[in-house]
């Protein structure tokens, strides 16, 4: 009789722990790789004849390459606010690239994070890379002081565990402070010893941490100052920017060499892409499309987007015609997770998971995009039509936006003329006014240049109540802060 009750509390137990490892199997780990500055003609899986990424194309070939990917702005913190968040810059409170008068500017913590989704449902969360979502008042260039879990724009107040990275962007002289949580872990490295380190931290991390975790990777590469390690130098035919992109292909076959290691692949969803697209006049390509960063033509905000996880997702499949974002990645990472997002969220993007597994009759796809620079909306896209609107100087944003005037709108055809250089308005008047009401939507509710949007979330205590931070850098001499620090 004792046999058999001992046997009956085996078999329960043994129930409770197969239950266990099915919840946990359930819940897949994801890791973001956002490059920094990539465009979409630097990879060769995208048609680069000057770069040979291997590691990115083998990637894709195990994986779902994407060729109508976006960025949500052609300039860095805005789509890093976006993808966190799954919504629109303006929607997220971060329209402008930090900087000049938008210095004060950060991802408020009222913004839901895609780490503080996952976190409910029991996932570890970490934060490696350049933060660049705010600087708080206090903060000290100098020592990295006032850049904590105190901070209102601190990863650690964000929903990360973990954090090892950079505040922003690099000193001229490639000079940088690396951070470990809350603390300076290196007073000072040099941009291109950066990936070397992520890769360590990562590869420590992922041997050590157990499932279920998701790990935002924010590269510094291919930003600027343009350096190259030495490992890398001279490895591309696009001179030290190519080199770079060699070095970056090559951070992401270590990582995905080392998933493979620790038996993490099977249970782990790895996306690649990039903030917005390359930048002119340094050897980066946004091929075969116009523009580059900056710019709301193709070039600025059409980016890489590459899925891979091998055993689940099927391989060598390329989606193309069918609009999606880095928005899509918070609401398809809670669908996998099932995890919840508070019914008062608006979220921008779509759970594309049935996209990429082929389920589409199961997908709501997008019925627009809106292009915007700063609240400047430049553009609209509602299937292969896109109608780029009017503008003047008074509209833009403080960077270069690549064009400045334009006086009617312009309707381009992007399955046949990704020059962007063929007006059809004047043979297709019913599809321009279908664009221009949904350009009257999205002002409506994500604001314009001159006008607040009634879902627009407000950053006016950002720029009012923290004036000084905005000549915190000139006070500070930030510019050669760094060139002093190496001199010494």
């Amino acid at each position: 009789m004792k046999s058999k009750k001992c046997l009956k509390y085996f078999f329960s137990y043994f129930l409770i722990i197969l239950s266990v490892f099915e919840l946990e199997a359930s819940q897949p780990n994801f890791i973001i790789i956002f490059a920094d500055d990539l465009g979409y003609g630097d990879l060769s899986c995208y048609g680069s004849k000057m770069n040979n990424t291997i590691n990115l194309d083998r990637m894709a070939k195990e994986g779902i390459m994407h060729t109508d990917f976006y960025a949500t702005s052609s300039v860095c913190s805005p789509s890093r606010a976006s993808i966190l968040t799954g919504r629109y810059p303006s929607r997220a409170g971060y329209p402008y690239a930090s900087g000049g008068v938008y210095s004060d500017l950060g991802l408020q913590k009222s913004e839901v994070t895609i780490a503080e989704a996952l976190k409910s449902k029991g996932y570890n969360t970490a934060f490696v890379g350049k933060h660049h979502l705010g600087i708080p008042q206090g903060f000290d260039y100098q020592t990295q002081e006032g850049f904590n879990d105190k901070s209102e724009f601190h990863p650690l107040n964000q929903g990360f565990d973990e954090f090892f990275g950079v505040a922003g962007n690099p000193h001229p002289d490639g000079s940088f402070i690396v951070q470990e949580g809350n603390n300076v872990k290196y007073r000072d490295k040099h941009y291109i010893q950066l990936t070397d380190l992520y890769l360590e931290w990562v590869q420590n991390y992922l041997k050590k941490e157990s499932s279920p975790f998701f790990i935002y990777i924010a590269q510094d590469l291919v930003h600027a100052p343009w350096m190259v390690h030495p490992r890398f130098s001279g490895t591309s035919k696009a001179g030290t920017y190519g080199d770079m992109v060699h070095h970056l292909d090559w951070f992401v076959g270590e990582l995905l060499n080392t998933l493979e290691k620790e038996g993490l692949s099977d249970n782990t969803l790895v996306v690649f892409t990039s903030d917005n697209g390359a930048g002119g006049n340094v050897g980066g390509s946004n091929a075969p499309f116009r523009g580059q960063k900056g710019t709301t033509w193709e070039g600025g905000m059409r980016v890489p987007g590459i899925f891979w996880w091998p055993g689940v997702l099927p391989s060598q499949k390329v989606i193309s015609g069918e609009i999606n974002t880095i928005m899509d990645l918070f609401p398809t990472f809670v669908a996998l997770a099932d995890a919840n997002i508070d019914n008062n969220t608006v979220i921008d993007g779509k759970n594309i998971w049935p996209l990429l597994t082929g389920n589409k009759s199961d997908y709501d796809p997008y019925d627009s995009f809106y292009y915007y620079n700063g609240l400047n909306l430049q553009a609209v896209r509602v299937d292969e039509w896109k109608l780029i609107l009017p503008r003047r100087e008074e509209m833009l944003v403080w960077w270069e936006s690549g064009l400045r005037e334009l006086d009617k709108p312009m309707l381009i055809d992007l399955s046949k003329d990704k020059s962007e250089s063929v007006d059809l308005s004047s043979q297709y008047p019913e599809i321009v006014s279908q664009l221009l009401n949904k350009a009257t939507e999205a002002r409506r509710d994500l604001g314009s240049w001159n006008k607040k949007g009634i879902y627009q979330k407000s950053i006016d205590h950002l720029l009012d109540d923290r004036v000084g931070l905005r000549h915190l850098r000139k006070q500070q001499n930030h510019i050669n802060m760094g060139k002093k620090r190496h001199e010494d």
